[in-house]
């Protein structure tokens, strides 16, 4: 989630440019002037014949909330706003350029930022298919600079769900000559790693699924060009397995890397994590302390080759789910147990020892690791799972305590958004219908957008 982990780029946050603060100063007081106005008109005409007759080539302001976005018919131009409240999934390569997929009418569509995410724009209204809020939101992506990459959409009726490529800042999109399954992709300059299988998930006539081996394959011109590297012994994945959810590339450097997979929920226990330092040459099994009722799915972060964070998780039911952290400062050769969550399905907490970790929201396997758990150091990490606030914690993992704030302002009230952060200070949180916050601090919190 910081690129280089272990060589991180610092990052000096700056102020925003006063022209903008001008042009902003200047819309609201505009709005306002015609706000009586337009209150008519909204009742003689009725709100929902007012922008279900808007043509596609008219836009609406970027404050507008995601069901008025939704009344604007598509395809959407490049530059139609988006406002902050339609974003489902946010990366930035800085603290000034982002990148989202927003929900709009069932799909998606790439938005793009130039300014730290006060304000949203069309960037690319006629993404692949897969990837929209009838697909269920599975979508993850990638970007350095012009180039980006996107994956993890619902299968294509031939079975396959492949990485798709752009080389133009999300204008055009071509499929990678891989797979035809991609589980994961993680871009370090022009170097990139994808995580394929070759086997369909949904083989023709309804064959039961079969495990699907995993390979990892390489490009050194982003994107461009394609080689497996070295020889893995990854274990199978199942094909029916959603993308997201079963397999976690961790990438620390260009030689070093982490990969988690975990098996469809009927082969509970079946969780591997291998280690590369060699650039996929060699990989190395490491233990997974996930174990007995926390077998179900797991999730891993890290602040540096050797600092790994990893959460299990077990049986969720009612917006609750009984999980477990493990911590490892020798690269995952040995782990302690540093916090947990029980009582559901599980035994409750010792009095002595009362949960740390929230009951409430789930993680792995209902959720998909990169983007629920932000760590910056081996002191300093965040956890925001699906269906609940967001959590903090300073002290490596041993208590956890709801960010102020974000809880008031609706996150956790189930809709789909992720947690992603740039350095230790530099972050940004969204949820589809509630917006797009931000810390330059990694301590305050404040909205855009708004």
């Amino acid at each position: 989630m910081f690129g280089h982990l272990d060589h991180p780029a610092g990052v000096s946050p700056g102020a925003r440019e006063m022209a903008e603060v001008v042009r902003r100063a200047y819309a609201i007081r505009l709005r306002r002037r015609v706000g009586t106005v337009a209150a008519c008109v909204i009742v003689v005409a009725g709100i929902a014949g007012f922008f279900a007759g808007r043509s596609p080539s008219e836009h609406i302001s970027t404050t507008e909330t995601g069901y008025q976005f939704n009344a604007l018919r598509g395809p959407l131009g490049i530059g139609t706003p988006v406002p902050a409240t339609a974003l489902v999934n946010v990366v930035f390569a800085d603290e000034h350029d982002g990148f989202a997929l927003a929900a709009h009418r069932g799909g998606a569509v790439l938005a793009t930022t130039a300014d730290g995410g006060e304000t949203w724009h069309v960037q690319n209204g006629s993404l692949p298919a897969g990837y929209g809020q009838s697909d269920g939101y599975p979508g993850q992506f990638e970007f350095e600079g012009a180039h980006g990459y996107l994956w993890g959409g619902a299968p294509e009726t031939d079975g396959g769900a492949p990485l798709w490529v752009t080389s133009d800042g999300g204008i055009s999109w071509h499929a990678a000559p891989i797979g035809p399954v991609v589980y994961d992709v993680s871009a370090i300059g022009t170097n990139v790693w994808a995580l394929a299988g070759a086997c369909d998930v949904k083989p023709p006539g309804g064959e039961p699924v079969v495990p699907c081996a995993l390979t990892m394959e390489q490009s050194l011109d982003a994107g461009a060009s394609w080689h497996p590297v070295g020889s893995t012994g990854f274990a199978d994945v199942m094909g029916a397995t959603p993308a997201a959810q079963g397999v976690e590339l961790a990438r620390i450097t260009t030689s070093r890397s982490y990969v988690l997979t975990a098996s469809a929920p009927d082969l509970s226990g079946a969780i591997a994590l291998s280690y590369t330092g060699d650039g996929g040459a060699t990989w190395q099994a490491r233990p997974v302390p996930c174990l007995g009722a926390f077998d179900l799915g797991a999730e891993i972060a890290a602040s540096g080759t050797d600092d790994l964070w990893l959460l299990c998780g077990s049986q969720a039911s009612a917006g609750d789910q009984s999980k477990e952290l493990y911590r490892s400062a020798d690269g995952g050769m040995t782990w302690t147990r540093t916090a947990s969550a029980t009582g559901l399905g599980t035994p409750p907490p010792p009095a002595s020892q009362p949960n740390a970790l929230p009951l409430a929201g789930y993680i792995a396997p209902y959720s998909i690791g990169h983007k629920n758990l932000a760590v910056a150091s081996p002191t300093t990490a965040w956890l925001y799972p699906f269906r609940t606030a967001m959590f903090k914690t300073v002290t490596g993992g041993r208590s956890w305590t709801a960010v102020p704030g974000l809880d008031t302002a609706g996150f956790g009230s189930g809709g789909p958004g992720n947690v992603t952060f740039i350095s230790a200070t530099q972050g940004w949180i969204c949820q589809y219908g509630v917006g797009l916050w931000h810390t330059d601090d990694g301590v305050h919190w404040s909205p855009l957008g708004v």
